[in-house]
């Protein structure tokens, strides 16, 4: 192989990647924070220092309400009075909950996207690999798809499908590695 086609080999397989990344992201948009949240969360309530807020009655009823709230994944909205001071829990707030919930299921999605794409490009590569460096820049890129959908869930896979992603990839691997390795019969004139 001269050094022009492994140039174009690693030039198909840069493009290949980013082709898909950008593709994912524009046939497939990630959800978008301000689609679940809105910016006032972040709006600041001026306080009253807690001297101007003496024997607070309700104090104990907020943190209660504010320590269901955090617990079931949202922050508390308050209810403030005349003097700024906190006199209850309006809402317990889920947005960022949600977010969070709408990311995960975006990443698996896009895990089940990448991979697929992935394993048909590992296969296309693998089927006209006599056309280099076409045939194995497609196999890489194939291997190269299935990496990014596999990085960009790996924190949401358990072990056990951890463990499984990785056998199928490397028994397909060692499987076309195999396939290409395997030594032509020759034919005997004199069998």
């Amino acid at each position: 192989m001269n050094v022009k086609n492994i140039v174009l080999g690693i030039g198909i397989f840069i493009v290949y990647i980013m082709m898909v990344m950008y593709g994912i992201q524009v046939f497939f948009p990630a959800p978008e924070y301000e689609d679940f949240c809105s910016n006032d969360r972040f709006q600041p309530k001026i306080i009253e220092p807690a001297a101007q807020c003496p024997g607070n009655a309700a104090a104990e009823p907020v943190q209660s309400a504010e320590q269901l709230c955090y617990e079931s994944g949202g922050f508390p909205e308050y209810n403030y009075n005349n003097s700024g001071c906190i006199i209850g829990v309006k809402r317990c707030n889920y947005c960022q909950k949600d977010f969070n919930d709408a990311r995960l299921n975006y990443e698996k999605e896009v895990f089940i996207i990448a991979i697929i794409i992935g394993l048909i490009t590992l296969f296309i590569g693998y089927g006209i690999l006599s056309a280099e460096p076409v045939g194995s820049s497609l196999m890489a890129s194939g291997i190269g798809a299935i990496f990014y959908g596999g990085a960009r869930n790996w924190e949401n896979l358990g072990n056990i499908w951890r463990f499984l992603l990785l056998l199928v990839a490397l028994i397909s691997l060692i499987w076309i590695a195999l396939r290409l390795n395997k030594p032509k019969e020759k034919w005997k004139f004199w069998k």
